[in-house]
């Protein structure tokens, strides 16, 4: 990100990216429901519903996020061999697959992708304020 001071969104702005984020997030998760290890449909359907009402900081949340995408990344890798570890780095949007199982769950891949990175936007944007303020006080 390129930002200086002067061209950065206002952090209500980013914050409201990030809660559409979680919610499309949210809504393509149900739609392709992947099996996540160790974890019950109940309980991944209460993170769901807490991104649906945009808590995207819930403390009982974060220890689902790495199993919530390993979850997608093994759904896709069994789907097409190797598209998962693919997917989670690289930019799939304009993939033709033709095959539209694998292309629902890519499309969750990059709702993931975009509501970790608009989540880490408002992380950092907090930290940047909380060190500002140390050195100007």
């Amino acid at each position: 990100m390129n930002s200086t001071p002067d061209t950065l969104p206002d952090i209500e702005v980013q914050a409201l990216q990030a809660i559409l984020a979680a919610r499309s997030f949210a809504h393509y998760w149900r739609k392709v429901a992947p099996k996540v290890a160790g974890l019950t449909h109940e309980k991944v359907g209460e993170t769901l519903q807490r991104l649906d009402e945009g808590t995207i900081f819930a403390q009982r949340d974060e220890s689902l996020w790495p199993k919530m995408e390993q979850a997608l990344v093994d759904d896709l890798n069994a789907r097409r061999e190797g598209y998962g570890s693919y997917a989670l780095v690289n930019d799939t949007s304009f993939d033709d697959l033709w095959d539209q199982e694998l292309d629902d769950k890519r499309w969750l891949m990059e709702c993931w992708k975009a509501f970790k990175a608009d989540r880490q936007v408002l992380i950092d944007r907090r930290r940047a304020a909380k060190l500002a303020a140390f050195f100007s006080g």
